[in-house]
């Protein structure tokens, strides 16, 4: 059936032995990040997460091909159900087959000559551009933090120059007052003084009159 619908060039195809199935990724992995750990197993000739093709996000699968079969099949026994980025990936030979390119020759014999992304070329460019919108996000995103963190810096200077300000006019307002007090105090301690003095010499002054008087009679 699917070799009628144009989906298998021939019922006998069978998948390629050195491409692994790699699923339950995390959304922010990406086909750098799995060729850098699966590349310690051998040669990778190409590796690609899997992406929605009008929003460009991760659907959390991949295929890996390796240079050798062997390499392809250490990977298989030592990855599946290791952590990355936070998630515990399943891998598996894949059993697909589109991703294939096939050709018949002239003697109508199939004859497989390589991925599709390394026939058409195309599928690099826009992961290339994917890449770099993820980039330019994550760009704006720490652009958006560091706006708000200076505003919440300035926010914060703002609060304490003005808790300062009324600081100082508090304790300026109460030196101020205290002076005030300390002044009127003196003043008034002045004025009791200077009453007591005079209302004295008035006293002798009547007593000295009486005297002269008395002597006088």
């Amino acid at each position: 059936m699917l070799e009628i619908i144009g989906d298998l060039p021939d019922a006998d195809v069978k998948p390629p032995e050195n491409v692994l199935f790699v699923c339950k990724l995390n959304p922010v992995t990406t086909s750098d990040d799995l060729e850098i750990i699966f590349s310690r197993f051998g040669t990778i000739a190409s590796c690609e997460v899997i992406r929605d093709w009008k929003t460009g996000d991760s659907l959390c699968y991949a295929f890996i091909e390796f240079a050798e079969v062997t390499d392809c099949e250490a990977a298989y026994f030592k990855m599946d159900n290791v952590l990355i980025d936070e998630r515990r990936i399943h891998v598996d030979f894949s059993q697909s087959v589109s991703r294939l390119y096939w050709n018949r020759n002239t003697k109508n014999q199939l004859k497989y000559t390589g991925t599709m992304k390394d026939q058409q070329g195309g599928r690099k460019q826009t992961e290339d551009k994917t890449r770099h919108r993820d980039q330019q996000s994550r760009h704006d995103q720490i652009r958006s933090k560091d706006r708000q963190r200076n505003g919440n810096e300035r926010s914060n200077d703002r609060s304490r120059d003005y808790y300062k300000r009324s600081s100082d006019r508090s304790r300026d307002d109460y030196v101020r007052s205290k002076d005030k007090s300390r002044d009127h105090h003196i003043r008034s301690r002045d004025r009791s003084r200077d009453r007591h003095i005079r209302s004295k010499d008035r006293h002798s002054s009547r007593s000295r009159a009486d005297k002269t008087l008395r002597s006088r009679s």
